[in-house]
């Protein structure tokens, strides 16, 4: 995974990432141009699998963001990033939890998020395909 990549937002490259491996650690040094109307998290896809590493923040010359995660974390593969504006909900099944009930999506866990919706507690399961063009522009 590691290298140096470009970002996107939509269909266009707004910028750079690079991946540096450093241990048990990947490294996500992002660099980016945008016009700050909204708050962008970024996103990396690789081997059919989606991770959000953060909102990128200002900087000097624009947007960026600095972050380490895990290696275990991602697939092997080569990662695509995106950048997906932070109010844009992601898209998926909302599972209610009732307490003292199966859950019959235990594996999906790992990738789903907590919500509340409907003013119950759930777990919205993200949908399978990552995310190609979420700003439609």
């Amino acid at each position: 995974m590691t290298g140096d990549y470009e970002v996107f937002f939509g269909n266009q490259p707004v910028g750079r990432v690079q991946v540096l491996r450093q241990g048990l650690y990947y490294r996500f040094v992002c660099r980016c141009k945008l016009t700050g109307d909204v708050v962008c998290r970024l996103y990396v896809s690789c081997g059919g699998q989606q991770e959000n590493l953060g909102v990128v923040v200002p900087e000097r010359e624009g947007f960026g963001l600095d972050t380490r995660e895990s290696v275990k974390r991602f697939r092997a593969g080569e990662p695509s990033f995106s950048l997906v504006p932070k109010n844009e909900m992601a898209s998926g099944q909302f599972v209610p939890i009732v307490p003292e009930e199966p859950f019959a999506y235990i594996e999906r866990l790992k990738t789903s998020f907590l919500v509340k919706k409907y003013g119950q507690m759930g777990i919205l399961l993200e949908d399978q395909n990552p995310i190609s063009n979420p700003t439609g522009q």
